[in-house]
């Protein structure tokens, strides 16, 4: 699964990468450059997560061996009072192994584990919206997408009332 902002990156492009070698994490967010860490926990059962709806998302995710541009985003995170929530991807370098979560900061500062509480879990869908399998918070254009998609999947016969829009 290729990912265009994470492909110089990926592909021995980034000094970042240069400098660790092919492992490590990079986790991309809106409005900021690709961020590094040595380790996130939590990674492996958010992957699990977004490709199987029976299995059980982390509660959260911590970030560990954070370099500077990292602590920096993250320090500028903490400080914004209208953007709490954020959308993350996190790939995992060795295999390209990605996971999306919608996450708010949970912990953070000098002499504590950065934690991320996790709201849900989202895989892409490849060229349409990506799909929800993890019940949480979405932005009201998720929904929407998700809806038009329903519509569209059912026969004009069908009602799709069960299916409830706040």
């Amino acid at each position: 699964m290729s990912n265009d902002s994470f492909s110089s990156a990926s592909s021995g492009g980034s000094e970042r990468e240069g400098a660790r070698g092919p492992y490590g994490f990079l986790v991309r967010v809106d409005g900021a450059p690709p961020l590094w860490c040595r380790e996130v926990r939590g990674f492996h059962r958010a992957a699990v997560a977004a490709a199987d709806p029976d299995a059980m998302p982390p509660a959260q995710l911590v970030l560990v061996g954070l370099d500077e541009a990292t602590r920096a985003w993250l320090a500028s995170w903490a400080e914004d009072s209208e953007r709490v929530r954020r959308t993350m991807t996190i790939r995992r370098l060795l295999d390209d192994r990605e996971a999306t979560a919608v996450v708010t900061l949970a912990s953070y500062g000098y002499g504590v584990e950065t934690a991320l509480a996790v709201e849900s879990v989202v895989v892409p869908a490849g060229e349409g919206p990506a799909a929800i399998l993890r019940s949480g918070v979405h932005t009201k254009e998720e929904i929407d997408a998700m809806l038009a998609v329903l519509a569209t999947a059912l026969p004009e016969s069908e009602e799709a009332s069960w299916f409830v829009h706040v």
